[in-house]
Parts: structure tokens; C-alpha cells; sequence
């Protein structure tokens, strides 16, 4: 999780920021901020507050999006499988904490698709009702995801900010949120693969 605040364009999805400074004889001042994708300046009044990874931070390691789309699908089938068996009485059904990791996977993958066709939409690659369409499925995936931690007493959170932190409460801090939490459960992932590679 960054200790920075991730600063995106007001106009378009980028978080491609670039910061002015001022000429100054003194110690250098930020005199305004640009977007590399689109253009817009905008005065350091304007900031967005919203703490949370980037796109790139977040998602830079992870699967490739059909990937990820077949590993869900298929992650989702046994989950049903799962629980009809427990019904029959054989064998448990799915713990909370792995509904969880399948709806933060999922709200993940919603979050990377989304992005992306609101960049497609900006450079008039797809028309902006499509990703529209992804934007509110991303945004669903993500209240789900962070209503189920508040359910779970936040057990499963990893991040810095918890889920009743109020800078998730809009559409942008729901689905920072989503970033804030994959990335959280990479590191985790990671820690947990060196120490089994030392065994």
C-alpha cells in the first residue's frame, strides 16, 4: 500500500500525472498539475484526497484479464459444486475467507476491465454508455466486496485504511478500496511464496 496520495486526472481516467513547479528562488513549489494522457491542467487546490495504489501498482503483476476471467469462472463452479455437496452432507462448503478472496479477485478483475474501457472511451475506441456499463459493474463488485468485510468484522483486511474508512464512500473510494485490498493480499501472497521456496 503507497504512503502517497495517487492523483488522477479530474477530466479523464488517467492517473498519468505530471506536477508543474513554480520558478521560484525558494524551495520549489507545485504551480499546477497535467495530464500526460489528456492534457488538462488543473490548479494543487483541485487534489483529489482518494489514498489508494494506482492501476499499475495495484495490477502491474497481475493475471492477464482473459486469464483471470477463466480462472473466476471456473473458481466459481466450485464453488457451487461445493455447496451443493455440503448440502448432501458431503464435505464443508467454501469458508468465509475463500468467498472473500473469490469476491476480491472478482471486484479486481471488474476494476481492470473497467479502466480500461474508460480509457478506450476517452480516445473514442467504445462508446462512453459501454463503459458506463463497466464502470457500475465495477463499482457493484467493489460495495459488495467491502460490505462483506464489514459483515466479517474486517477480518480479512489487510490494507492500510480499513473498510469503514469514509474516503471509500463514493464510486472512486470503492473501487480505490478494491486496489488497496489486491494489492494487500499480493504482498501477502508473495511473503507467503518466499517462505515456502525456504523450506
Amino acid at each position: 500500500m503507497p504512503d502517497h496520495l495517487v492523483i488522477q486526472c479530474p477530466k479523464c481516467p488517467s492517473d498519468e500525472v505530471e506536477a508543474q513547479l513554480a520558478p521560484s528562488s525558494d524551495a520549489p513549489s507545485v504551480a499546477a498539475f497535467a495530464c500526460l494522457l489528456c492534457g488538462y491542467r488543473w490548479q494543487p487546490a483541485e487534489l483529489p484526497d482518494l489514498l489508494a495504489p494506482d492501476y499499475d501498482q495495484a495490477y502491474g503483476t497481475a493475471p492477464a484479464l482473459d486469464e483471470e476471467e477463466l480462472t473466476l469462472a471456473l473458481w466459481a463452479e466450485g464453488i457451487n459444486l461445493r455447496a451443493q455437496a455440503a448440502r448432501n452432507g458431503h464435505g464443508p462448503a467454501v469458508d468465509a475467507g475463500g468467498y472473500r478472496l473469490f469476491y476480491l479477485r472478482q471486484a479486481a478483475y471488474l476494476d481492470r476491465a473497467a479502466h480500461l474501457m474508460e480509457v478506450a472511451a476517452h480516445g473514442a475506441l467504445v462508446d462512453e454508455e459501454s463503459a458506463a456499463d463497466a464502470s457500475d459493474a465495477a463499482v457493484m463488485a467493489a460495495d459488495l466486496l467491502l460490505h462483506l468485510d464489514l459483515e466479517l468484522d474486517q477480518v480479512h483486511v489487510e490494507g492500510m485504511l480499513g473498510a469503514d474508512s469514509p474516503q471509500w464512500q463514493s464510486a472512486e473510494g470503492l473501487r480505490g478500496y478494491v486496489r488497496q485490498e489486491y494489492t494487500a493480499w499480493q504482498e501477502w501472497e508473495a511473503t507467503a511464496r518466499r517462505a515456502r521456496q525456504r523450506r
